[in-house]
């Protein structure tokens, strides 16, 4: 019997309803039952329809930003002297073969790194990649010349980081001599504020489980606080 009645159900999207429906369903309650379980398909897609109405009328935030007035026939238009004269040409190239003279004239090691240091920042060292390399590639090689360097926080800084950045391999073990017991900063080198300087930004070319670096860069941002509350 209940085999029957639940039989009796039209059931939706199944491909033999049409079938169901010479079925005969003696009581009135089945008829009920059915609108519970089936709706009808007119119900579905009124309801679709309201769905899809109110995806379309959603408020997205906006930030209002004004088109920018820098579009391509702006930056097209641009024009610079020094590009187009012959005579600022000139003297780029006539700077750029005095700073190739530069390297090979500079002998002592931390004058080149900081040479190579001043071109990167102002943003010119893509003229002298040739010489900058070479310059890192004998500094990564010479295990003997640590005397320039010795003591000296700065210049083992500068090293650590251009190096790095330049993808040699450096370990962090060159900044023992510079840490206490505790593995802080001695406090010899609290005052040296170029060195903690670079120190700071060697700390962020550092990879994860370098612990000297990780607590370098505590010390390092202590230091360099008390030397501009000095100024």
């Amino acid at each position: 019997m209940a085999f029957s009645l639940l039989s009796s159900f039209p059931t939706c999207g199944f491909p033999k309803q049409a079938q169901w429906k010479g079925i005969s369903n003696n009581s009135s309650s089945s008829s009920t039952r059915m609108n519970v379980f089936c709706a009808s398909p007119t119900q579905s897609d009124q309801a679709t329809t309201k769905i899809s109405a109110a995806q379309d009328h959603i408020v997205r935030r906006s930030a209002n930003y004004s088109p920018s007035i820098w579009d391509n026939d702006v930056v097209q238009s641009l024009r610079s002297d020094y590009l187009e004269s012959e005579s600022y040409r000139k003297q780029a190239t006539k700077l750029i073969g005095e700073v190739r003279m530069m390297f090979d004239n500079v002998v002592d090691p931390l004058e080149k790194l900081e040479l190579i240091d001043t071109l990167q920042r102002l943003g010119v060292f893509y003229h002298f990649k040739d010489e900058i390399n070479e310059t890192l590639k004998k500094l990564s090689m010479d295990c003997s010349g640590v005397a320039w360097k010795k003591e000296n926080l700065h210049a083992t800084a500068l090293e650590y980081r251009l190096l790095r950045q330049h993808g040699y391999h450096v370990n962090q073990d060159v900044f023992t001599s510079f840490m206490d017991e505790d593995g802080k900063i001695k406090a010899s080198f609290s005052q040296d504020c170029l060195g903690m300087l670079n120190l700071y930004e060697a700390s962020y070319l550092s990879v994860e489980g370098e612990t000297i670096l990780e607590k370098a860069i505590i010390t390092a941002v202590k230091h360099l606080k008390e030397c501009r509350e000095e100024q």
